[in-house]
């Protein structure tokens, strides 16, 4: 009878001291970006898996894949076009192969700063987006817009470019879209695509002689090392679009759906957050290391801003002006609450 109570007794206790951890989670969502672990891709993944799991109470599981350990921007989106991948994260690049009339938000010199944008990215025209994209590939679904990277400027190794005169027959590095290798082109520059894994040697060898990125992107790589230059003409936002696998979120329970969209979209939110405040202390890192920093004039930011019409006309040509006149639409309104909300501050 003692030892009947005695392992009654350690049952209990094994139970009380071992929940967590005996127990396997319901369900697993894998997180793969291609950045490193130090960069803003990993800021929020790290959120996210912290956020799931205990909100979850160990329901849910999360993996992050940093590094393009799953592949580049491509991939990921096939394997959670496939449903073997849970969520990635993508610029425009990413998805242009699949639905290339995105790249409407790529059109240079649309957006005058970072509340216009961030209004864009929670307004409706997104709305649209996300549906026509998963009506496209079936099962990747937009799950959050943000930012990775702030804004894109022009670095260069050997060359400082003050106006789009300067640009002519620089081998400038683009990301894989076609609407980048056009706008390189309308500058006079030599467009080259280049993976982002093989950025930092093309930089050094001389492949290329710059590349279209943010100060994020530069310092964390140390591609400070090959770039020397960086003109602040700000002419794309970096929106970071968020893709889910379809099946996998409709395979969750009501409230773990809930909760999955509720923790991306703060993951979203941490990482444009994030990125501001890094933004500048990058930009100072790079004066530190050699780098020098030029904002152009307004006589020549209006030599690179001529290069938005030529885009847009590109962009109807080649795709129809449906989605153009969306973007449009959604500046215009962003700009106009904009304008009204600093007139209630300043009382006008």
């Amino acid at each position: 009878m003692k030892s009947i109570i005695s392992k009654t007794i350690m049952a209990g206790l094994l139970a009380v001291c071992l929940p967590a951890a005996s127990f396997a989670a319901e369900f697993t969502l894998k997180y793969g970006h291609v950045g490193p672990v130090t960069s803003d891709d990993q800021v929020p993944g790290e959120f996210l898996k912290s956020f799931l799991e205990s909100r979850s109470n160990g329901r849910i599981t999360v993996e992050i894949y940093p590094g393009a350990q799953l592949g580049n921007f491509r991939d990921q989106i096939e394997q959670v076009q496939l449903n073997t991948l849970e969520l990635t994260h993508t610029t425009v690049g990413g998805i242009a192969s699949f639905w290339p009339e995105l790249q409407v938000t790529d059109i240079p010199y649309m957006m005058n700063g970072d509340s216009i944008a961030e209004r864009i990215a929670q307004s409706s025209f997104f709305d649209e987006v996300r549906d026509e994209i998963l009506a496209a590939t079936g099962n990747v679904r937009l799950v959050a817009v943000g930012n990775t990277g702030r804004w894109r400027n022009f670095f260069t190794t050997n060359k400082l470019i003050k106006s789009a005169a300067d640009m002519k027959g620089v081998k400038m590095r683009t990301i894989n879209s076609p609407l980048q290798i056009e706008f390189i082109k309308s500058l006079g520059g030599n467009p080259t695509p280049v993976a982002w894994g093989e950025l930092y040697t093309s930089l050094q060898t001389g492949v290329v002689e710059g590349t279209k990125n943010a100060a994020t992107d530069i310092v964390p790589t140390k591609m400070y090392e090959a770039v020397k230059y960086v003109t602040l003409d700000e002419h794309a936002y970096l929106f970071a679009f968020w893709w889910m696998s379809d099946a996998w979120l409709q395979s969750l329970p009501a409230d773990l759906q809930d909760l999955v969209i509720d923790g991306v979209q703060q993951a979203s939110m941490i990482q444009s957050d994030w990125n501001k405040e890094y933004d500048a202390r990058a930009l100072k890192e790079f004066v530190g290391f050699g780098g020098e920093i030029y904002v152009p004039s307004a006589e020549e930011k209006a030599t690179f801003v001529a290069a938005r019409d030529k885009m847009k006309v590109w962009f109807a040509d080649k795709y129809g002006d449906k989605w153009l006149k969306k973007f449009e639409k959604a500046v215009a309104e962003a700009e106009a609450d904009l304008a009204d909300r600093n007139n209630r501050v300043i009382g006008r």
